[in-house]
């Protein structure tokens, strides 16, 4: 199936790599476009309050630990847009092979949202299960390997946008030797005629 689609993309003229990242990129795109709603960081923030303040835990460090909740899910819906709008930046070097540093905040809006927010989430999950809510382990069992799911996903999309990044920039630089050494070869043909001449 691989070879048959390799072999299907060179014959329209686009290689294999560009083909796997553009996918990967637009199905982002339109993945972040469909969930980014300010409707359900609202119920989300609510079902926060309502779930760990019916907890046994109360007091000052019980409120500081809901805001801190809440905080981080206001930050991952903020860097939603952020990694949404790097990836529409990440179209033009993707599609026209060339400016690598315009990959790089797509680069660093998808580590910070699939690999620090997951983090984050397993530690806030592991708080919550130890001291608000005991009872309900195997929801966070169901919960860990979700984010595990989504950091290894993260990593290889990570990888495979590293290593078109690397083959723009060391095109760029091999595109540049190359016509540093065709204008070296012009001017020893123009001195060995100069020579000649003389």
């Amino acid at each position: 199936m691989d070879k048959l689609l390799r072999s299907t993309l060179e014959t329209c003229d686009i290689s294999y790599e560009k083909f796997r990242i553009l996918f990967i990129n637009v199905f982002s795109i339109l993945y972040k476009a469909a969930t980014l709603n300010p409707r359900k960081l609202g119920s989300d923030i609510k079902i926060i309050h309502k779930m760990l303040g019916r907890s046994r835990r109360t007091g000052l460090v019980a409120h500081f630990y809901i805001g801190f909740v809440s905080l981080v899910l206001f930050a991952k819906y903020f860097f939603g847009y952020v990694r949404l709008s790097a990836n529409i930046v990440a179209m033009f070097p993707i599609l026209a092979e060339e400016g690598p540093e315009l990959l790089t905040p797509s680069i660093l809006a998808q580590a910070v949202d699939n690999i620090l927010f997951s983090s984050l989430d397993i530690i806030i999950g592991c708080v919550t299960v130890r001291y608000f809510m005991p009872c309900k382990f195997t929801i966070f069992m169901i919960f860990l390997t979700k984010n595990f799911i989504q950091i290894s996903i993260g990593i290889a999309i990570l990888n495979i946008y590293r290593d078109f990044y690397n083959n723009l920039k060391y095109h760029i630089v091999d595109t540049d030797t190359n016509t540093l050494l065709e204008k070296t070869d012009k001017e020893k043909e123009l001195f060995v005629r100069k020579e000649s001449l003389v």
